[in-house]
């Protein structure tokens, strides 16, 4: 087959083809763009083909987000060996991606500062990234000097390539934690963060989130700020608590309407 070959019935018998397989859409969606990113390519930069057929994607559930509870992260942490307790805690410590703990090098750390960064080439948003670190987050890298000359977190002096395994699932199951993936940790920072104040635009940077919608997803976890804007235009209205237990005084009025109200059929006079 040829790239001239591929039009948009082609693309429909992928797409089925897939969801047949049970593909989850998602991942049908990444396959449809990256052929759609390899046709562009071969449209407009090599003028490969005459013209490129319409893609359609299938819909997404909304990201989702899982955090824990201060209790169900002691339990967590509890149940974890040392080497995962030790990742974990510092990815609630920061909300960094589990990568960027995981390739966390001395070289961009920096204890007496309290900071580390991430370099663009591994971040996830091409982005580097600034890293404030706390109190614990300080105390648990400190813990984890002389174990390997490079690499900041190790097992037994060997650097760590994989979290999600056989321990992390029984540590889990210890817990009695359900539904709950490593990202999660980065979910469960930030719903802590959201909870106890900290501004969306401020969280966007910490996490270094290029899309303020993927902020936004935590939002619902604090309408507090969104009451000083609801308590300034109360201050300008009449008490309407107030309006309610007076329906039945002889003055008055209908809500609805700002009329007298009716009794007994007819109009109260003045």
């Amino acid at each position: 087959m040829e790239l001239k070959d591929i039009d948009r019935d082609m693309v429909e018998l992928l797409i089925r083809h897939a969801v047949a397989e049970k593909a989850k859409n998602s991942t049908v969606n990444r396959r449809i763009a990256l052929l759609r990113a390899i046709l562009r390519r071969a449209h407009y930069d090599w003028e490969w083909t005459e013209r490129l057929p319409k893609f359609r994607f299938l819909k997404e559930p909304k990201g989702r987000v899982r955090f824990l509870t201060f209790e169900e992260a002691k339990r967590l942490l509890a149940a974890l060996p040392p080497h995962l307790k030790a990742m974990a805690a510092f990815s609630l410590c920061t909300g960094l991606r589990q990568g960027n703990v995981k390739n966390l090098r001395w070289a961009k750390v920096d204890l007496q500062r309290g900071c580390a960064w991430i370099e663009a080439s591994e971040a996830k948003g091409g982005r580097a990234i600034p890293v404030a670190l706390t109190a614990d987050a300080v105390n648990i890298l400190q813990l984890q000097e002389g174990g390997n000359p490079e690499f900041v977190f190790h097992y037994k002096g060997k650097r760590i390539t994989q979290v999600g395994t056989k321990a992390w699932r029984a540590a889990l199951i210890r817990a009695g934690i359900e539904d709950f993936h490593w990202h999660d940790l980065r979910h469960t920072w930030a719903s802590w963060h959201v909870q106890h104040g900290t501004p969306l635009y401020a969280l966007q940077e910490m996490g270094a989130w290029s899309d303020v919608e993927m902020v936004r997803r935590y939002a619902h976890l604090t309408p507090g700020h969104l009451a000083a804007y609801a308590d300034k235009l109360a201050e300008k209205l009449p008490s309407l608590s107030q309006q309610l237990t007076s329906f039945n005084e002889p003055n008055s009025y209908d809500l609805a309407t700002l009329q007298p109200a009716l009794i007994g059929g007819s109009a109260l006079s003045h």
